[in-house]
């Protein structure tokens, strides 16, 4: 079964290249009817290349009268346009993106159009979207992490986030160069799925590809991707300058779903490729939920961050905050 958001993306996209090129046709006739001069010059050069075409097939030597003849037309051509205040480009489709000319592929890859536009779709789909003009870095409170250390942890909670969040700060504007992931360990309300999405929002202003999805439609997709011989999620999910998972833990994965993960992980690995995984699990449960090969790869190439305090959301709901 094809991926929905897919289908609607490629026909939103064939629709604008349609209409793009019937716009051309119209501007071409309309300008033919304006200045009939370069309409008579294009059939010229037509007829021309026409004849040159079959006296080329008699086997006769006309490349230097070609060039020259039909040089001669189109510098009338430019010379006629250029009267007008009108190009070569006035004649051609104006695509909404130049680089894949509306097909949403470039070099048998999915052009940066397409992939924008799946994103915002994976955002709205998973209500991202609706939130982030709402939280970025700066927005960021630490005053609802408690100053006052406990013996169980080395340091305060605020201490704690202003090091988790000067490192989420980091990884987003040294993207490129910062060799681990991230993991985000800790209870709810914490603060892990709002450094995530601060992380999302200024990748993305960056002009970086970013997937955001739960785990539970992580796995879901995962799933649907055994009935689906073009598997473009998993590519997606492969491919994407940052792959974040929010809430790893929370769905029920089975023997095949964990096999594509640990291949997407193993992939991303190799290619250098970064991912952001929040989980309310202590690291050590991934062992048991995962596997030895999926515990091992986010042990050795991801960086924790441990988060603790008190929920967020209780102390707003406690002091009347929506």
């Amino acid at each position: 079964m094809a991926n929905p958001i897919y289908a609607a993306i490629r026909q939103e996209l064939e629709q604008k290249r349609r209409k793009a090129q019937r716009a051309a046709k119209q501007r071409k006739i309309e300008i033919y009817e304006k200045i009939p001069a370069l309409s008579e010059l294009d059939r010229e050069m037509n007829l021309k290349a026409a004849e040159y075409s079959m006296r080329i097939i008699n086997g006769e030597d006309v490349d230097n009268e070609m060039k020259r003849v039909l040089g001669e037309i189109s510098d009338r051509k430019k010379a006629c346009l250029c009267e007008h205040g009108l190009t070569g480009a006035d004649f051609e489709p104006q695509y909404s993106c130049p680089v894949c000319h509306d097909t949403g592929v470039v070099d048998s890859d999915y052009c940066s159009c397409f992939k924008a536009r799946v994103i915002e779709e994976n955002f709205n789909s998973s209500n991202i979207g609706k939130t982030l003009n709402n939280q970025s870095f700066d927005s960021f409170d630490l005053m609802f992490y408690p100053d006052e250390k406990t013996d169980k942890y080395p340091c305060t909670p605020r201490e704690n986030m202003r090091r988790n969040l000067a490192v989420c700060k980091t990884f987003a504007d040294k993207f490129d160069s910062v060799k681990k992931s991230l993991l985000l360990i800790g209870g709810t309300g914490l603060g892990k799925t709002f450094l995530s999405t601060c992380v999302a929002k200024r990748l993305l202003m960056s002009g970086k590809s970013v997937i955001y999805i739960s785990a539970v439609d992580f796995f879901k997709r995962i799933e649907k991707s055994r009935f689906d011989s073009t598997d473009s999620d998993i590519r997606m999910f492969e491919n994407c300058d940052l792959l974040i998972i929010d809430d790893l833990g929370t769905e029920a994965p089975s023997v095949y779903t964990t096999a594509v993960f640990s291949d997407i992980l193993d992939k991303r690995w190799r290619c250098g490729k970064k991912l952001m995984i929040s989980s309310n699990n202590r690291l050590s449960d991934f062992e048991r939920l995962y596997g030895e090969r999926v515990f091992s790869r986010i042990a050795g190439g991801f960086e924790c961050l441990l988060f603790y305090g008190r929920d967020i959301r209780v102390q707003k709901f406690m002091n009347g905050d929506s």
